[in-house]
């Protein structure tokens, strides 16, 4: 039963690892036409906001 439950904490640590690795390389090779996309979206929310 130790064995199992050893499996299934190096199977959860993999999973997060992974997605780590995911998110990190997800933000690093964004593209900057889609990050100023974004920043104009929330500028124009401001300022429909402020009237």
């Amino acid at each position: 039963m130790d064995m199992g439950l050893e499996i299934i904490y190096g199977i959860g640590a993999l999973v997060l690892l992974t997605a780590l690795i995911f998110g990190v390389l997800q933000h690093h090779f964004r593209s900057r036409r889609a990050v100023q996309a974004g920043e104009d979206v929330v500028r124009e929310r401001y300022k429909r906001n402020e009237t």
